[in-house]
């Protein structure tokens, strides 16, 4: 088998060159023992410094798995339990349907039933547009896209939430508990957390441009009181990622068989039972496809495709039926792609510092999956992958620019500019959007960062679009995706009827932004208030002791 990975890497190369990914790491964890490794390309383009397997990349959603084990660690000492309510930890958490008992396991598995509402944290070069202490507030007002334990909805905040639940649990911030309960019991030393400085051996981050040219963008989860950290901040190494994997198939084979004897010297508690599957998830198999905390579970053979922008070839055809355990990170400028076997002590990690124009870790995580169960891999199948759903990631860009283009019915705006501008606040008053008035045209700016800043153009009666090209898109770390809905703030405040007023007659105070496609309907409405200064501290209880 050890020859065969390593025969793989034109292979690999071609598939990176096709897609526009400058750098990868890879591990084949097999028996319990490491079986290979390798890495191409460049961690740093400009200086051509190659990745080994010490170079730290940013796990991203991998991430998860991680936060999931802290919190099995946590109830393993009586401290939580999966059935603990969210409100007895947080009693600002506070709603009025189903979604007022969420658990932590609800939490773990995405089945709140709550839109993601990842609209309005995500900004432009890889920034985060509000802070830690929004998370129970987005919760308290994101709709249900439908109820309670019946529907996996992918959730970052959740992770964020979970995150904050661990620190309340301990009395420990999260990097202080990533430190105690991880990275010094396994001894190891090229994982870090968001505020942790970059060494001269960190992958740099990088975009694909659509000539498949490389754009350096700001990395990806640093900073103090980060946002979505415990969903996707953590920072690894092939080296490291592999004893941690070894560790955690251990737990989890050691739990199920003699837990009391195998499992007690382990820092992994609970594992089994993070590992079961909570809640389904779409598949064109029968054979069981569900997430369970902070892993998704696979009954292979399957077509594998959660979160894949392509059509992938079925995996494991040709071997018995088997479990497969599997996550993968993926955001602007770093992505990655973790597969385990229990049953065989099996992991293989595959890290990348760039998103490249089509989920490039998936498709060599599968490559690399097939030569470990010892099938044959048709590489002319995965190189046209590759070559297509590069291609299509391109062109759905400008497909919705043409779309908003052929939905385009006025050249001017329908009222004076000056009806249009102000701040206008979302329900819980954490989110705002700015509408400006610069030289005879307009502008928003998202919680009025110069980030992320675009001239509005005339779309219909009352409403805009703004739009970005493929490119430009790419240079910002704004991933593609978004369809043309995405782009439109429409003006105007929703309807009521009366008598008094006629169809024509609009009560402007109001825009309305589709930033989030699980719920029906035209968007989110944001209301115009009177500027005030934005601070950082708003709080979770302050808001709600406000609105009330």
């Amino acid at each position: 088998m050890k020859s065969r990975l390593e025969a793989l890497g034109p292979l690999i190369v071609q598939i990176c060159n096709i897609t526009g990914t400058p750098g990868v790491s890879l591990g084949v964890l097999h028996d319990g023992e490491i079986l290979h490794t390798a890495s191409y390309g460049f961690q740093d383009v400009k200086r051509q410094v190659e990745p080994n397997v010490d170079t730290s990349f940013v796990v991203c959603s991998m991430t998860k798995a991680i936060t999931a084990s802290m919190i099995g660690m946590v109830i393993d000492e009586g401290k939580l339990d999966f059935s603990t309510q969210l409100y007895q930890i947080f009693p600002e958490y506070q709603r009025n349907d189903a979604q007022a008992n969420i658990t932590i396991e609800d939490l773990l598995s995405h089945r709140t039933g709550l839109a993601s509402y990842d609209g309005l944290w995500l900004s432009s070069d890889n920034q985060i547009l509000l802070n830690r202490s929004e998370a129970i507030p987005i919760l308290n007002y994101s709709p249900a896209a439908s109820a309670l334990r019946t529907e996996f909805i992918y959730n970052n905040i959740a992770y964020e939430v979970l995150g904050q639940v661990l620190e309340k649990s301990t009395g420990s911030t999260y990097s202080e508990l990533l430190h105690k309960r991880i990275i010094e019991p396994l001894g190891l030393n090229r994982t870090f957390y968001a505020e942790e400085p970059f060494d001269n051996n960190t992958a740099k981050s990088y975009t694909t441009l659509e000539d498949g040219s490389f754009y350096e963008v700001p990395p990806w989860g640093h900073g103090k009181n980060l946002l979505i950290g415990a969903a996707g901040a953590i920072r690894s190494s092939i080296s490291d990622l592999l004893v941690l994997y070894k560790a955690l198939v251990n737990a989890a084979n050691s739990q199920v068989v003699q837990r009391s004897v195998l499992g007690a010297k382990n820092v992994f508690k609970q594992t089994p039972q993070l590992l079961q599957g909570k809640v389904g998830v779409p598949n064109q198999s029968l054979r069981e496809y569900s997430y369970a905390s902070g892993w998704i579970r696979a009954e292979l053979p399957a077509i594998v495709d959660l979160f894949v922008d392509y059509a992938p070839p079925l995996l494991g055809s040709g071997s018995a039926s088997r479990l497969m355990i599997h996550h993968q990170g993926y955001i602007a400028g770093n992505v990655g792609y973790i597969t385990l076997f229990p049953e065989t002590s099996t992991a293989v990690v595959v890290l990348g510092n760039s998103a490249g124009l089509t989920d490039t870790m998936r498709l060599l995580g599968q490559v690399i999956v097939e030569t470990v169960l010892g099938n044959k891999v048709d590489a002319d199948t995965y190189l046209n992958i590759a070559i297509a759903a590069s291609k299509n990631t391109i062109e759905s860009v400008n497909t919705v620019h043409k779309e908003l283009l052929a939905g385009k019915t006025i050249d001017q705006p329908t009222r004076d500019i000056t009806a249009y501008t102000g701040r206008y606040y979302n329900v819980t008053e954490n989110f705002f959007i700015d509408i400006i008035a610069i030289d005879g045209r307009i502008q928003v700016a998202y919680m009025g960062s110069s980030n992320d800043t675009f001239d509005l153009i005339p779309y219909e009666s009352d409403s805009f679009f703004w739009w970005l090209d493929f490119n430009e898109s790419a240079k910002r770390a704004r991933l593609p995706g978004y369809p043309k809905e995405y782009f439109i703030l429409k003006f105007g405040c929703p309807s009521t009827s009366s008598w008094l007023r006629s169809r024509t007659d609009v009560e402007m105070g109001c825009l309305t932004w589709k930033h989030e496609f699980q719920l029906a309907g035209p968007g989110e409405v944001f209301r115009k208030k009177a500027r005030k200064p934005y601070t950082d501290d708003f709080g979770a209880l302050g808001i709600f002791k406000e609105l009330r």
